[in-house]
């Protein structure tokens, strides 16, 4: 059953203003969500272009229903809530969205949202995942489980935009496109020089990463973790996490990382080197663990911390530096393999002190 939407339209600026007040763990993908389903609910001839433009409908529409963030009870066999980007209700058709930006598909999300749309019967349906990055699914295993014929389209951002130039003379889309291609969703899947500067580069960048990294950093941190993981894992780190790292898993679903963070899909211009602690939202010791980063805070000053008062969220303190503070100086790969030592030491003296901090 799904949950009935309201039809009371509160308004883009009063919506976005209630989405800051979330304060959740995604708040740039909710932020462009609502201001797509804003652009598309207030123009008829706009929607039906966009479902026909991406084959998500091909015959004209007169009536629809839009909402985002529409929550799903969980079914019977699921862990927990679903809830989609957008939906779009219309005569005979029900159309689920999941956007991705800097993200990654949730733990079985689209299987989920397919599952959901099995159990709605004498309706056509359709699942459409967009994108930033390339991330092909199989959409045998999303709909493994389901028997009825639902429709999957997957999208890039890219192509959104380029949808929406059509109608750059609109105020409200302008400044959509602008906001796009200011969080680089307008680049399409073309190389350019820099990308071409960055391959050819690349062998020997991870090459001085290395050298930063392993050796008498690594032994060290492997010493107090009881354990780091293998070194071609740094490799799977920067392709699913945008970081260059080796880790260690402790209990209670907290691990403890060290490396460079490349910020790739944020607005810092430089990586950023350190140490993280971090641990899960769905932690059992989520509480107790919070505190002990609390407590990290207020006694060592180089360690700050992040989403703490965010329960849905990955939480955690770090002890990290731009690489641009290492630039300047002449033995640059020296420096950091000290900051990294150093780092280790306070590493292992806030996990002699704060017990509650779950070790393997």
């Amino acid at each position: 059953m799904l949950p009935t939407i309201k039809k009371k339209r509160l308004g883009i600026f009063k919506t976005l203003f209630d989405l800051r007040l979330k304060a959740h763990n995604r708040p740039f993908e909710d932020f462009l969500t609502e201001i797509i389903n804003f652009v598309l609910s207030r123009d008829l001839d706009l929607m039906n272009d966009f479902l026909n433009h991406f084959k998500i409908h091909n015959s004209r529409v007169e009536n629809f229903d839009i909402t985002a963030q529409l929550t799903l009870k969980k079914l019977k066999d699921h862990n927990t809530d679903s809830r989609p980007d957008m939906a779009i209700f219309l005569e005979k058709k029900i159309i689920f969205f999941e956007n991705k930006v800097n993200s990654k598909e949730g733990y079985k999300q689209l299987k989920r949202y397919a599952e959901h749309l099995e159990n709605i019967t004498n309706e056509k349906k359709t699942l459409v995942y967009i994108t930033k990055h390339f991330d092909l699914k199989d959409s045998k295993q999303i709909f493994k489980d389901c028997t009825s014929k639902i429709d999957f389209i997957q999208i890039r951002w890219f192509k959104i935009y380029r949808f929406f130039n059509k109608y750059k003379s609109d105020p409200i889309i302008f400044e959509l496109l602008v906001f796009m291609n200011q969080n680089k969703l307008s680049m399409n899947n073309q190389f350019n020089p820099a990308d071409i500067i960055t391959l050819t580069n690349f062998t020997n960048v991870r090459r001085m990463m290395d050298e930063s990294l392993y050796g008498a950093v690594s032994k060290k941190f492997k010493l107090i973790n009881k354990g780091v993981s293998k070194k071609s894992t740094a490799m799977t780190q920067l392709r699913e996490h945008d970081r260059y790292i080796y880790y260690k898993n402790h209990k209670e679903k907290l691990w403890i990382g060290l490396g460079y963070w490349m910020n790739s899909s944020n607005d810092k211009e430089y990586p950023d080197v350190g140490i993280v602690i971090e641990v899960a939202p769905q932690s059992t010791a989520r509480d107790k663990i919070n505190l002990a980063f609390k407590n990290i805070i207020a006694n060592n000053p180089n360690w700050t911390g992040y989403n703490l008062s965010n329960p849905k969220a990955w939480c955690g303190v770090t002890y990290s530096k731009s690489l641009q503070t290492f630039l300047a100086d002449g033995s640059q790969i020296e420096k950091i393999k000290t900051f990294f030592l150093d780092g280790l030491d306070e590493l292992e003296n806030i996990l002699n002190k704060n017990t509650d901090l779950p070790r393997n």
